[in-house]
């Protein structure tokens, strides 16, 4: 009986996201778009005002030999750029799950994770090298945020009903809310760039 049950409920899910789901029943909503594009936008002109007029040696300037120079800091944003749009359009590539919102965890919770002030270990594809040379570090993060932005702007997916895979207890992760984690990625190491730039020796 069991099995039976089961079978009926796969089912149902199929049945769901093949035939009954469309884009006229979208979770993700205008109001969730304009969030998403706000933040993003708000983080990228941070950076931007935070950096625009740093000197080479403001650029390359370390605290101490554990920590990343502001250019470094760029480099590791301009990656994530990179590893989340290749995410999500990896993703955007399965069938909709929508069902899934209902397991999804609220935004604040992404939020206050990037507002921690514990240390974060950088995946080994996000680690800087460090090779590129002042503005340079900028013009590589704009890149990559321009093309999430205009994405966000113009897409008809909706972003509540794909999911990314994640390790440990969530275990899915829905495109909105991997961008939620982006802009508060990008919040949490403007704190760091602010940091370096009040240290005492920064470079004038």
């Amino acid at each position: 009986m069991a099995r039976f049950y089961s079978a009926i409920f796969l089912a149902i899910m199929s049945f769901l996201t093949s035939t009954c789901y469309s884009q006229t029943n979208s979770i993700w909503t205008e109001a969730d778009r304009k969030y998403l594009i706000e933040n993003l936008e708000r983080t990228k002109l941070e950076i931007i005002k935070q950096t625009k007029n740093l000197t080479p040696e403001q650029w390359a300037f370390k605290e101490d030999s554990t920590k990343w120079t502001i250019g470094q800091v760029l480099e590791h944003l301009g990656l994530y750029e990179r590893i989340f749009a290749q995410e999500a359009d990896i993703m955007l590539s399965s069938k909709p799950e929508p069902y899934l919102d209902s397991l999804s965890l609220p935004d604040t919770t992404y939020i206050n994770w990037m507002n921690d002030p514990s240390p974060h270990k950088a995946e080994w594809n996000a680690e800087p090298l460090g090779f590129m040379k002042g503005n340079d570090n900028l013009t590589f993060y704009l890149f990559g945020r321009n093309h999430i932005i205009n994405f966000i702007k113009n897409t008809t997916y909706d972003l509540k009903s794909h999911y990314t895979y994640r390790w440990g207890d969530e275990k899915r992760r829905s495109i909105h809310a991997l961008m939620v984690v982006h802009f508060g990625h990008t919040d949490r190491h403007l704190k760091q760039i602010k940091r370096t730039k009040s240290h005492p020796k920064f470079p004038k």
